[in-house]
């Protein structure tokens, strides 16, 4: 089996997730206020940036048994397909409620993406050298995140609405043919249907890991949160200190590159057996740049805690989806991913509509009060971690 230093196998695929999050990601310094020029109000803004997350949801885990037994290729294909025709829909919606519909197909194409780029990960990835492989997955993740909205609201701001759905259309084409011609099924999942073990007789959790994976599922899902408040709140939060789209690019920069990192860096740092140390301390440095974000009211204040968020993040996130790696069944490993980045989702689903509805009751503090409320209440999840010396659950 390939390990993490075939990096021929793994690289093509870490430049697929890139482009994707790159294209997708340039629409986050304008898109809130591109919908509520529509007529939205903040709850409306709240449910149009959820359902994404929420019909990815409900398919990712379907999806990801699929991707067991049919191939991962095909699904991951599929997914990207819709990177390349969706964003031009944005372009010509008429109305905030024609927005509901582009956005859970856009969450239908991305169930068939993530879960199923981390599968393929951790199928080529040595076991241990697993968190250093979802290091690389996350930095990826992030540096395109950190990228695409600073080009999209520069975009925006120069060339006007159109051209960073444009350029997202081209970058969905790019991240579809670097996994047509780069990246292979591993031959280990290459098996007709019904050849695969049933999941009645595969226990899918090592007995004794299941609060673990609830607490590592936790940290996604606080991931996602702080990712729907980003998209929903950040644009506004920015514009009430009087910063404009170029700015909120800035912010998701520093957020994005150090996420990117960082996951690097305590990718590896995994892999020495320290990730309940890393899953609980990233967690309670992410909480503590939160409750502080209420304070700032400078450019530089605010980038400063996003970075922190951002630091947060990864040192937490490689170290919990290695361990879930360590802790679930192999062959199932499709639906295993399926349903850590439901976890994920749930944030996506759940960020939005709470700060929607916060900020049209209580304002953006009482929104970043509720915030920090649920970041203090994972990190006291992530006590539960049990940590590993398991590497290859069947």
């Amino acid at each position: 089996m390939p390990t993490l230093k075939d990096t021929g196998s793994l690289a093509p695929l870490y430049l697929a997730v890139f482009v994707a999050v790159l294209g997708f990601s340039l629409i986050a310094p304008f898109f809130p206020r591109y919908v509520m020029d529509m007529g939205a109000s903040y709850t409306m803004l709240g449910f149009i940036v959820s359902i994404y997350g929420a019909v990815q949801l409900l398919t990712q885990i379907p999806i990801g048994r699929l991707s067991d037994q049919m191939g991962r290729k095909k699904i991951l294909l599929l997914g990207l397909a819709t990177f390349c025709f969706l964003p031009l829909f944005y372009i010509y919606a008429k109305n905030a409620n024609s927005l509901l519909l582009i956005r859970a197909l856009g969450g239908l194409g991305a169930a068939a993406v993530w879960p199923i780029a981390m599968a393929l990960i951790i199928d080529q990835a040595d076991a241990k050298n697993r968190g250093a492989a979802m290091g690389r997955y996350n930095a990826a993740f992030f540096f395109a995140l950190a990228l695409g909205p600073l080009i999209g609201g520069m975009l925006y701001d120069f060339l006007g609405l159109k051209a960073p759905f444009y350029l997202w259309a081209l970058l969905g084409a790019a991240s579809f043919f670097v996994v047509y011609f780069r990246v292979k099924d591993p031959e280990k999942i290459r098996v007709k249907m019904g050849l695969l073990p049933s999941r009645g007789k595969e226990t899918l959790i090592a007995p004794g890991y299941r609060l673990t994976f609830l607490a590592c599922s936790s940290v996604v899902l606080w991931a996602g949160v702080v990712g729907g408040f980003n998209f929903t709140m950040l644009p506004g939060f920015a514009a009430s200190l009087g910063f404009n789209a170029t700015d909120v690019g800035i912010i998701y920069l520093v957020y994005g590159g150090s996420t990117a990192l960082f996951n690097i860096y305590f990718g590896r740092q995994a892999d020495r057996g320290t990730r309940k140390r890393l899953i609980f301390t990233g967690c309670l440095v992410g909480a503590v740049s939160f409750a502080f974000l209420s304070l700032a009211d400078a450019l530089i204040t605010v980038t400063f805690l996003f970075a922190g968020l951002g630091m947060g993040l990864g040192m937490a996130s490689p170290a919990a989806a290695a361990l879930i790696a360590d802790t679930t069944s192999k062959a199932r490993r499709g639906e295993v991913y399926g349903i850590f980045n439901t976890a994920r989702m749930s944030g996506v689903v759940i960020g939005p509509l709470i700060a929607g509805l916060t900020a049209d009751l209580h304002g953006v503090d009482g929104c970043i009060y509720v915030f920090t409320l649920l970041a203090i209440a994972i990190t006291l999840v992530t006590l539960f971690v049990r940590e590993s010396n398991i590497t290859n659950y069947e």
